[in-house]
């Protein structure tokens, strides 16, 4: 009888020769392997006869011979790279090196070139080896970077909304203003966070969107009134309309109420526009000694007799009358009039409103208060109160006894 050993060793590269015993002992025993002699060394199974040679004895015996197939192992790389358009394909070494590996993403055996996450499932395919590996290819957002236009825009009541351009081009784009997806249409600054919104690329970007204030203008009227003890405000207008406007005259925001000529400064007082004017406010005086009485004077102090031509209520040896030609307060002490000598003559320099139609305004001198001649009146400077001198040549007379006196009378 024959008895068979060796039949289910794993393949190393080496022959598998099955063993045989016999009883009685020691006989010889020819052994085929799929008929034939050569004991083989692949992975697989082989058909086994065997056969008593000997003179005195006969006996055989079959089986199968099982070279299993040899453990392999497998390493993977390339299993975090970042996305280009190209297929990520997972790159397999083996342990004996150089054996062939079947690779599926996701079950599919295409490499996948989309950003995202494939579970990989690698077995050796090999007819000696067997071995198998597992892992994640995690195929990386590529980089984008994000360009932003259109962040100065001017004020004009409509959403303005940052452009973003990609590279690479055509990418999506989420912005927000002031943590708000909503593009602000208000004058100001708005901080500007803008970020790639894209399944395979990433990128981001920050800046500031300002609004300019638009361009307003304003348009000034009431610049010209006539005194009569109330402030006179100028009224301004702006376009676009409705806008606030902050106005100063001589620097003060409270509107005068006395004859004179004002600096005007105006300015838009507005959130969204921005503009400014200038001017002069020129309050002229009372036109008559009616009018300026009126302003001046209660009516009950008109009945006490202190609004009249010759009463001075506030004892600065000025009329009435003369207060109103020289547009002084009949309520407020005014210093006399200081004459002055110098190589023209003698002189008294006044002002007075301009354009008092009932008064005529008349200059004399004398060098003993006897008799009077008529001094000539000049004009020195012009606008809603003139400046005026009168002058004494000294051309006549006893120069060194000279009196120059100033005249009002009504027309």
């Amino acid at each position: 009888t024959i008895g068979l050993t060796g039949l289910a060793p794993t393949y190393d590269t080496l022959p598998k020769a099955v063993t045989a015993t016999t009883t009685p002992a020691g006989l010889s025993v020819a052994i085929t392997y799929d008929g034939s002699a050569t004991a083989p060394s692949a992975a697989g199974s082989y058909a086994i006869s065997a056969s008593v040679s000997d003179p005195n004895y006969t006996g055989s015996a079959s089986g199968t011979l099982v070279i299993g197939k040899g453990a392999a192992t497998i390493g993977l790389t390339g299993l975090a790279p970042t996305y280009d358009t190209l297929p990520k394909a997972v790159t397999a070494t083996t342990t004996p090196a150089g054996l062939s590996v079947a690779i599926t993403y996701d079950g599919s055996a295409t490499a996948p070139s989309a950003a995202g996450s494939y579970a990989i499932s690698a077995s050796v395919s090999d007819p000696n080896y067997t071995g198998s590996a597992n892992g994640t290819l995690v195929i990386g957002k590529g980089a984008a970077t994000i360009g932003l236009t259109g962040l100065a825009p001017t004020f004009d009541t409509l959403p303005k909304a940052v452009t973003a351009t990609t590279t690479p081009a055509g990418l999506g784009v989420a912005i927000t203003y002031d943590g708000s997806a909503t593009a602000p249409s208000a004058a100001g600054s708005y901080a500007i966070s803008a970020s790639v919104s894209d399944p395979n690329y990433t990128g981001s970007a920050s800046g500031t969107l300002v609004i300019g204030k638009g361009a307003a203008t304003i348009g000034l009227t009431g610049l010209a009134p006539t005194y009569d003890t109330l402030p006179k405000a100028v009224t301004a207008t702006t376009t676009p309309a409705g806008l606030g406007v902050a106005i100063t005259y001589d620097g003060s925001a409270t509107a005068p109420s006395a004859a004179g000529s004002y600096a005007i400064s105006a300015s838009v007082s507005d959130p969204n526009y921005t503009g400014s004017t200038s001017g002069t406010l020129v309050i002229g005086p009372a036109t008559s000694f009616t009018t300026w009485r009126d302003a001046h004077f209660t009516t009950a102090e008109q009945s006490a007799g202190l609004a009249d031509d010759t009463a001075d209520p506030d004892g600065d040896g000025l009329t009435n009358f003369a207060e109103y030609a020289l547009g002084t307060d009949p309520h407020q002490f005014t210093p006399p009039l200081v004459p002055s000598l110098d190589s023209n003559g003698l002189s008294i320099t006044f002002t007075r409103p301009a354009g008092l139609s009932d008064v005529i305004y008349t200059a004399e001198s004398s060098d003993g208060l006897g008799a009077w001649s008529p001094v000539p009146l000049e004009v020195l400077a012009t606008g809603a109160i003139e400046t005026v001198r009168a002058c004494d040549p000294l051309a006549t007379g006893d120069p060194s006894r000279r009196f120059l006196r100033l005249l009002f009378e009504r027309k």
